[in-house]
């Protein structure tokens, strides 16, 4: 599946290969015959979604490498599972210096501190707002004022935890469908329910849109602030997240779920886990596509929510190299 945004999906059996100077999918029957052939333009592609079992070849890796295509990998159950991004010349450039300023702002407990409070401020005011779109009370007060005396990224992360708690709860007067979605509690691995499953696979969308888009730029993205780096060899993608999850994701899930564009039919459960048949994946994935061409008026310019989130990479690496003031982006 491709529908604009440069991301294409891979979502049943085959084989992804090089052929001369252009990418071939071939796709497996039951028995893992070649059933049908479809070309893949490599200069259309920016990023792959890889959510069945696709073969490969070091040829058509070192292809996909030299032309600076992501891949993002799926365990049959739509839980990620890791990366590829190559590292070539023809890579974007990383700047030894702004690498050298971010590790020095990693290890500023005061820089650090900072970063992981404008992130998870901006998670918290993101949060609220959509509240307040679809007339929920919401008071924020105490979380932010938590979140200004806060002296360590355990504190910091406690607040975050705090207000998720609250703020999850509340998505149970936001969504119409108590019945197949009711918010009960948040689980991951594995979700518990539908609506976690629906929660966790957008959210990893998001991650890696973010991580995309970190790739773009001069920062380095396995140097995170409000997350720890030795918890995961990628973190940062995982700060500038906070942001945009509610901006983005949860209110993809609202309305999805409020106009009936995902229902308890799109999902099934394999061994006790819960997880998308794949034309509730297809449902999910056009509108995120949709909302990531999507354009919105920030000053006078008008942006995709894509070049909205590279301009805010920029604006934490401006904070990171100049130490000039950071205000999250708010909606």
């Amino acid at each position: 599946m491709q529908k604009n945004d440069r991301t294409h999906f891979l979502m049943v059996a085959g084989r992804l290969r090089r052929d001369k100077n252009n990418l071939k999918f071939d796709r497996y029957d039951d028995d893992f015959n070649v059933v049908s052939t479809k070309p893949l333009p490599i200069k259309g592609i920016d990023e792959i979604y890889i959510l069945a079992k696709v073969d490969f070849d070091s040829y058509t890796m070192a292809f996909i490498a030299d032309n600076n295509i992501l891949l993002h990998f799926f365990s049959p159950f739509q839980s990620f599972r890791g990366n590829f991004f190559p590292n070539t010349s023809n890579s974007v450039n990383k700047s030894g210096f702004v690498l050298l300023q971010q590790l020095r702002a990693f290890d500023d407990e005061v820089h650090r501190l900072y970063l992981a409070k404008q992130f998870t401020k901006g998670q918290i005011i993101n949060g609220a707002n959509n509240c307040k779109r679809y007339r929920v009370d919401f008071e924020i007060d105490n979380y932010m004022e938590s979140l200004k005396e806060a002296n360590s990224i355990n504190e910091i992360m406690a607040v975050e935890g705090a207000f998720n708690k609250s703020y999850y709860k509340a998505w149970n007067s936001i969504i119409k469908n108590q019945r197949s979605f009711k918010f009960i509690r948040r689980s991951k691995r594995p979700p518990i329910d539908k609506l976690n499953a629906l929660i966790s696979y957008i959210n990893t969308r998001i991650y890696n849109i973010i991580l995309s888009e970190i790739y773009k730029t001069e920062l380095d993205p396995r140097i995170g602030f409000l997350h720890e780096p030795n918890y995961r060899s990628l973190s940062l993608h995982l700060d500038i997240a906070e942001i945009f999850k509610p901006i983005i994701g949860d209110n993809i899930i609202f309305t999805m779920l409020n106009n009936k564009e995902i229902t308890a039919k799109d999902f099934q459960t394999n061994g006790g886990r819960i997880h998308f048949v794949n034309e509730g994946i297809k449902k999910i994935e056009l509108k995120i596509i949709k909302k990531m061409t999507e354009q919105i008026k920030i000053g006078e310019q008008k942006l995709t929510w894509r070049q909205v989130i590279r301009r805010e990479v920029n604006r934490i690496k401006r904070n990171i190299v100049e130490i000039s003031e950071y205000e999250p982006f708010i909606l």
